[in-house]
């Protein structure tokens, strides 16, 4: 019998075999500009160039094609990015490229995929919502960009451009109602001052009743308020140099990314809330909690371009401030008895300089340049709870409490250089060194006796200072071979590195009861080999790359009674294939299919499972998957665009598929994403300056976990976790003026 999963990989061959033979059918007659697609330029290698001309695995959307497809933040790119998957955990953008991301939830933790923002990198996952409006573009870089971007690139890099001012006025303002009362607001307005200075203010709105209930308090849950803006201003220095500064600003209050009950971990162990009479809800998008979740963000920063020509060179400076600021409140135990809460909290900010020299010579281009970044941040995790959950006399207690410092350091210099050895063979080579430090000031309790006061103060049951440092050469070397225009192969080899670090609270090690000294940097070795062309007078666009990492001592996160802990793996290898088909067989049609296979597995790893806290042994991890790893994906789109009447529609369709997804390397089905298929459709009528759409995501209103984990043995292993948006759909009215 063929699986589902065969039948998946088999309609994204056909779709590839399809657009082979198209592409070999090479049809005269029509000027490439009539079927070509969208030129994209981009800056994946810091310098503009075509996206095909690109040796990377990268994938790029311009802001009109974002606006197609209703895109309006990270979670929305996994529907068109290969490989590349998303979730979230108490508010933090858990972003995963080839099953390399982020899993941690304590404050502090840092990704493997590097977000930046106009060039800026944003070290915190959870400050990536409140970025993604007036976008102009954004690249998304798969496999490990350590030679160009360096800090925490080793699943790769994602680039957000947003739009910067313009030589002449122009603005738009976008107006959107859908489901759930939801009312969002888009606009920006921008041009010249005077003569060489111009100007962009940009700002956006999101409001949105819950997407389900507390059905103890009655109160909407995952609801929605959010506000942002940003305003850029550029200034012509003379004839060669230009300065670009940019401030943006977004925060968000209301109920959202509380914890939601998905089951039980142990089949020997209840939740506690359970066995003193509390419930869960029936829908899994409630929530029955004694208090509602309570989200309070804050995220704002500053930055600032400089590009100097200096003759036949290029010296650019980008300097960036980000200040981070949010709280959350939710229910740890997630059921309606009062048994504990939950505070998450982190404040911080940090610092970065990066300096680029970029030159051409004859046949060689190059690009040196060096990083600094510094960062601050104190983070707080508290969680009173009711002593009956251990067996003890009834009392809500401090119980358990972690609160500290963490500094962070960083230094790097960089170079790359790209010789064309004929007019067709390119050589690549790049080199970086890393160099960071971790200062950590930290403390927890865990009180049992002090009944429970809001902000009483911590009293240290231990206490750590401590300092750790780590170094790494990342090299990459690359070929790329480019037959005619339009038509390239590459391969390429490159070390990808994460410092290690220390985790807020784990003082003592859970495992071995004795002091915590951090956990050790991460290291991946990729070997990466593409093809990317375009036939039949550009109907035909085939995008296709082969990937295997050699990772090695992986940072793996777990939650441990009260305490998450981060532990190396030894190993993993990964290996798999992606491509991308569009073709466009009839004027205005565009077709595409997108199939991705990611093979993924821990070897030479062992670790206890603290959802079998009787089994204190670890357990043998070796060809468990690793977590946010889905085997198949696969999406397909259909979009048509003609003219009716005297403006033009535009019809656009889309499928996404992901087979399971687990959570833990302990293969646990029941902390897993199950497979799921997501259909969404849009529509919209452009008339002058006029433009109306409508929209409608996960159409079958599938119940999809973005995340999920197994939740403290203190309150008796629940699953925990947050969901995707339910079924959505609404209409947009827009405006542009200017040119």
């Amino acid at each position: 019998m063929i699986s589902r999963y065969t039948c998946v990989l088999l309609a994204g061959t056909a779709g590839l075999f399809s657009a082979t033979a198209f592409a070999q059918a090479e049809t005269a007659g029509e000027a490439p500009s009539v079927w070509a697609g969208e030129e994209i330029i981009v800056t994946a290698q810091k310098r503009s160039e075509s996206l095909q001309d690109v040796p990377l695995a990268i994938s790029a959307l311009s802001g009109d094609s974002l606006s197609d497809r209703a895109i309006t933040d990270v979670a929305s790119l996994a529907m068109a990015v290969p490989s590349l998957t998303f979730g979230s955990y108490g508010g933090q953008a858990r972003i995963a490229i080839r099953g390399i991301g982020f899993d941690t939830i304590n404050p502090g933790g840092e990704g493997r995929v590097a977000y930046h923002l106009n060039g800026v990198y944003l070290s915190r996952p959870a400050a990536t919502t409140g970025t993604f409006f007036d976008v102009n573009r954004v690249e998304v870089l798969r496999g490990p960009q350590g030679t160009l971007y360096g800090r925490n690139a080793t699943g790769g890099s994602i680039n957000v451009i947003p739009r910067g001012p313009t030589d002449a006025f122009e603005g738009y303002l976008n107006l959107g109602y859908g489901n759930y009362n939801a009312i969002t607001t888009e606009g920006a307005i921008g041009g010249p001052i005077t003569d060489g200075v111009g100007f962009r203010v940009a700002f956006s709105t999101e409001d949105h009743d819950g997407y389900g209930r507390n059905i103890t308090t009655g109160n909407e849950i995952d609801n929605a308020k959010r506000r942002a803006v940003r305003g850029m201003l550029s200034f012509a220095l003379g004839e060669t140099a230009k300065l670009d500064l940019s401030a943006d600003y977004s925060t968000e209050d209301d109920r959202n990314y509380g914890n939601h009950y998905l089951g039980r971990a142990s089949t020997v162990i209840s939740p506690v809330g359970l066995l003193v009479g509390g419930v869960v809800p029936n829908d899994p998008r409630d929530i029955a909690n004694d208090f509602d979740p309570q989200n309070d963000r804050t995220f704002w920063g500053l930055s600032a371009r400089l590009e100097v020509g200096l003759g036949d060179l290029t010296l650019t400076s980008i300097t960036g401030y980000r200040n981070n600021e949010y709280s959350l409140l939710t229910d740890l135990d997630a059921t309606s008895a009062a048994i504990s809460r939950f505070t998450f909290a982190e404040k911080g900010d940090h610092f970065s300089q990066e300096l680029q020299l970029a030159g051409e010579i004859g046949r060689f281009e190059f690009l040196v340049g060096g990083f600094y970044f510094e960062e601050s941040l104190s983070g707080n995790v508290a969680i009173p709870f009711d002593r009956m959950a251990i067996g003890m006399p009834a009392l809500m207690v401090q119980g358990y409490e972690v609160n500290g410092d963490v500094k962070t350091k960083a230094l790097a210099g960089f170079g790359q250089g790209s010789y064309a050895l004929t007019d067709t063979l390119k050589a690549t080579l790049g080199l970086r060194y890393s160099w960071e430090r971790h200062d950590i000031s930290d403390q927890f309790q865990l009180d049992l006796f002090r009944p429970y006061v809001p902000g009483a103060e911590l009293i240290p049951a231990a206490t750590r200072d401590a300092r750790r440092s780590e170094n790494s050469v990342t090299p990459k070397f690359g070929l790329e071979f480019s037959p005619r225009k339009d038509m390239l192969f590459y391969a390429s080899m490159s070390k990808g590195f994460k410092s290690g670090g220390y985790n807020l609270g784990d003082i003592i090690d859970p495992n071995t009861g004795l002091a915590n000294d951090g956990f050790k940097p991460e290291t991946l070795w990729s070997y990466d080999a593409g093809f990317r062309g375009s036939f039949a007078d550009g109907r035909v666009e085939l995008n296709a790359n082969a990937f295997y990492y050699d990772y090695k001592n992986l940072q793996v996160s777990k939650v441990v009674n009260t305490t998450v802990i981060i532990e190396n793996a030894a190993a993993s290898t990964i290996y798999g294939i992606e491509a991308q088909a569009i073709v466009r067989p009839l004027r205005g049609l565009q077709l595409e299919v997108t199939p991705t296979w990611l093979h993924g597995r821990y070897k030479d790893f062992q670790s206890a499972n603290p959802a079998d806290p009787f089994n204190p042994t670890p357990v043998v991890l070796d060809g468990n998957p690793i977590i946010q790893a889905p085997e198949v994906a696969l999406n397909l789109a259909a979009q048509y665009k003609a003219n009716v009447g005297a403006g033009s529609l535009r019809l656009r369709g889309e499928m996404g598929f992901q087979d399971r997804v687990y959570f833990t390397p302990f293969k646990e089905r029941n902390v897993s994403r199950e497979p799921n298929t997501l259909l969404n459709v849009f529509a919209s009528y452009t008339l002058d300056n006029w433009e109306i759409s409508v929209f409608g995501r996960n159409l079958t209103d599938k119940t999809v976990i973005a995340n999920a984990l197994v939740n403290s043995g203190l309150i008796g292993l629940p699953i925990t976790g947050t969901l995707y948006p339910p079924r959505t759909y609404g209409v947009r009215i827009g405006y542009k003026f200017g040119s």
